[in-house]
C-alpha cells in the first residue's frame, strides 16, 4: 500500500489531483503508436490572468482556482482522456478517439461550465477562463510533434485574445482561431 501511494505521488499533482508532468511523460508513453486507426487529438491549456488572481487575492485563492478548473475539465472528459498540469497554471490534455473539431468543441462545454460555475473562491465579477491551442495528431506523427502544434495554437490563441479556442490544422499553418461564441451558431 505504501508503494501504491509513492507511485501516486510521484506522478499526480496533489493541488488538482491530475497527472503531472512526469506521470504525463509517462502516460504519453503508453499510448499506442500512431497509424492510420489511431485517433488522438491534444490540447494545451492555459488559464488567463491568473498571475494577476494570484497577486491579488493570494495563492490561496490561485490554488483554489486551479483546483476548481481541473475538476470542471475533469468532469467534462472521459475515464480513458487524459490531464495532466505541466506547472503553473498550464495543462495539458489527450483527447482519445477525437478527432480536432470535437476536442475543440469539448474545450468549449468547459467554458461554458465555468461560466455557469465559478470558482466560490474569486470575487463574483473575476470570471476564470482560458485559451487553448488543439492539434489532432496525423498519421504516423509523434505525439510531441502534436503537442508542440498545439502549444503553437496556444501562443497563437493568447495572441488573439482571452478565452480563444485555437486549432492547428494539419499544415500547421493556424488560420483561424474561434472565441466560444463563435461556436454556439
Amino acid at each position: 500500500m505504501a508503494l501504491a501511494h509513492a507511485q501516486h505521488a510521484l506522478h499526480h499533482d496533489d493541488l488538482t489531483a491530475t497527472l503531472n508532468r512526469r506521470g504525463f511523460r509517462r502516460a504519453c508513453d503508453l499510448l499506442p503508436t500512431a497509424g492510420p486507426h489511431v485517433v488522438l487529438s491534444c490540447a494545451m491549456v492555459d488559464l488567463d490572468d491568473f498571475k494577476l488572481i494570484n497577486d491579488t487575492y493570494g495563492h490561496p485563492v490561485g490554488d483554489a482556482a486551479l483546483t476548481h478548473f481541473s475538476a470542471m475539465l475533469r468532469a467534462q472528459l472521459r475515464p480513458q482522456d487524459t490531464v495532466a498540469r505541466l506547472g503553473g497554471d498550464e495543462f495539458a490534455v489527450l483527447l482519445a478517439d477525437t478527432r480536432g473539431g470535437d476536442a475543440v468543441r469539448i474545450l468549449s462545454r468547459v467554458q461554458d461550465e465555468l461560466q455557469r460555475n465559478p470558482c466560490g473562491a474569486l470575487p463574483a465579477q473575476l470570471s476564470l477562463i482560458f485559451s487553448a491551442g488543439v492539434a489532432e495528431r496525423l498519421d504516423h506523427e509523434p505525439l510531441a510533434c502534436a503537442l508542440a502544434r498545439a502549444d503553437n495554437a496556444l501562443l497563437e490563441a493568447k495572441r488573439r485574445g482571452k478565452g480563444r479556442l485555437v486549432r492547428c490544422p494539419a499544415s500547421g499553418f493556424i488560420t483561424n482561431a474561434v472565441a466560444p461564441d463563435d461556436l454556439r451558431t
